[in-house]
């Protein structure tokens, strides 16, 4: 979806859950042992494998062959690694009510029985009808050491190994291709999503050294993640560019770790940025912000804001490497307005 055509789509409130700290390793295994498991052939070969968790260690004795993801990297994952996902999270913009669509746009269509649960309230008893034998909540972002203990009963659970979001996205995806047993699969997305950046790069010389804002409209605040411990602004660093010193610099703490609280008063400091992507928890708070007196002024409001789309804005949140290409996609237009440093 263009990002030009979508100035209108509300940017939901848990997108604002973004935490990105410290860069976590992936994942620890076991060895596996399959002399003893006599129902394992080829495909079982990695297994039996532990992975630890934010919340303890979970043991997978066999090659999943149903898989329950509940967050958005989840299930883009599993399914690039060729999973059979039987739950997925919905999108944003189906409990938005902006679309009937529940998967992902850049999520291969997943099989007409799958179960697909509000990302927003888990029904552990909906996880539990679909009959899994692993479930993966890496960027389940309401998941806590409850509901985790819940879901253990279950089947297995993969979640993130410390914090949410706070492991690059090439960690993430070997550590849910190893509890799938496919590590030879993720790197081949890893180098397919490494190429997309650097094709991105090649054909956008312009982008190194050029800056960029990226931020959400709140009540006469604007949220700017800015600080490399974030995911996002760590991916816009991958393309090149870096967060406009002007804002980047301003002191204070912000809403959520690695951003900073500008206010709209402040915003004659966007104009020296060459892109302006921004995010919205409702229309009201977009008009607010467009129609605002001294925001409404600057010149970049004109040449190079860029609104940014509900399932563009959940892509860049946590950016897996499943999703970097069409992610890539729908920033291109934004990113390239950037003038040449």
């Amino acid at each position: 979806m263009p990002i030009s055509r979508l100035n209108r789509r509300a940017f939901a409130p848990a997108i604002t859950l973004v935490t990105g700290l410290a860069l976590l390793a992936g994942c620890a295994s076991a060895p596996a042992d399959s002399a003893e498991d006599p129902a394992g052939g080829p495909t079982d070969a990695a297994f039996p494998v532990t992975i630890h968790n934010a919340f303890g260690d979970a043991t997978i004795d066999h090659k999943p062959a149903r898989v329950a993801t509940l967050g958005y990297a989840d299930v883009a994952l599993a399914s690039a690694l060729g999973a059979n996902v039987v739950l997925a999270p919905q999108s944003f913009s189906v409990i938005a009510g902006e679309g009937n669509d529940p998967n992902l746009p850049y999520v291969d269509a997943l099989a007409d029985d799958a179960t697909w649960v509000n990302p927003m309230s888990i029904n552990v008893e909906q996880v539990a009808a679909a009959r899994p034998d692993l479930i993966l909540a890496t960027a389940g972002f309401t998941l806590d050491e409850a509901l985790y203990d819940q879901l253990s009963d279950i089947a297995p659970v993969v979640t993130f190994e410390e914090q949410l979001y706070a492991a690059t996205s090439e960690a993430s995806a070997r550590r849910i291709a190893t509890a799938l047993g496919e590590a030879e699969a993720a790197e081949k997305l890893i180098t397919r999503a490494d190429k997309a950046i650097a094709d991105l790069r090649t054909e956008l010389p312009h982008l190194d050294g050029g800056t960029f804002l990226y931020g959400q409209a709140r009540d006469g605040v604007v949220v700017m993640l800015v600080d490399e411990q974030n995911v996002t602004a760590r991916f816009m660093q991958q393309l090149g560019l870096v967060a406009l010193p002007a804002v980047a610099e301003l002191q204070g703490t912000g809403s959520v770790p690695g951003a900073v609280d500008v206010s709209f008063e402040q915003a004659p400091l966007f104009d020296d940025a060459g892109v302006l992507f921004m995010t919205y928890q409702s229309g009201a708070l977009q008009e607010s912000f467009e129609k605002d007196p001294i925001v409404s002024s600057q010149t970049i409001m004109d040449t190079r804001y860029v609104p940014v789309d509900l399932e563009t804005a959940t892509a860049l949140q946590d950016p897996n490497i499943a999703a970097v290409p069409w992610l890539l996609d729908q920033l291109r237009p934004g990113l390239a307005l950037i003038p040449a440093p």
